[in-house]
């Protein structure tokens, strides 16, 4: 009887599928953790599918995690408590939801890459004056300089040196 090792993360034949689909409709890094398997966007940070032996876990914004939560059975919020809102669906579940699963990790590739939303702009000022309308900006805060260095006190006989910390020349003639 011949034995074999299994793939270090124990991925199922429906895992392997939805790794490579996922690559060909996303342009997609794959690092190997561990027993896991992290996508990220080419070039980017942010975890968008985690694939491990349990199942995978896809990053998703609140808005669209009660919409898979409510379409996908079996799937549930990994930590409610989390910001990031990674959805989790068990390795029992992924041949029964596969094309939910590969819709939802395509779209998290996408989210995942698109840049971070900046803080909302500042609001402008606006006055009237004769008629017209003009617009000024926000004023930026100040730059601070740094405060100028002391100048360093000068040996009084010599003219020379530099005082050391205690008064005395450094030279030991003065």
């Amino acid at each position: 009887m011949d034995t074999y090792e299994t793939d270090p993360i124990g991925a199922a034949p429906a895992v392997a599928r939805l790794l490579l689909e996922l690559r060909g409709r996303a342009n997609v890094d794959v690092k190997p953790v561990g027993r896991s398997l992290q996508v990220r966007p080419k070039g980017g940070k942010r975890l968008a599918v985690n694939i491990h032996p349990g199942g995978v876990d896809v990053a998703v914004d609140p808005e669209s995690a009660t919409a898979f939560l409510a379409e996908v059975e079996g799937s549930y919020l990994k930590d409610p408590e989390d910001p990031a809102g990674l959805v989790s669906l068990d390795a029992d579940w992924i041949d029964i939801n596969y094309d939910a699963l590969l819709d939802a990790a395509v779209k998290a590739v996408e989210v995942q890459a698109a840049p971070k939303v900046a803080a909302a702009p500042r609001a402008r000022a606006t006055a009237t004056g004769t008629g017209t309308t003009t617009t000024r900006k926000a004023a930026a805060p100040a730059k601070v300089k740094p405060a100028p260095r002391p100048e360093p006190k000068i040996c009084s006989s010599c003219r020379q040196y530099e005082l050391l910390a205690s008064g005395e020349c450094p030279s030991g003639y003065c």
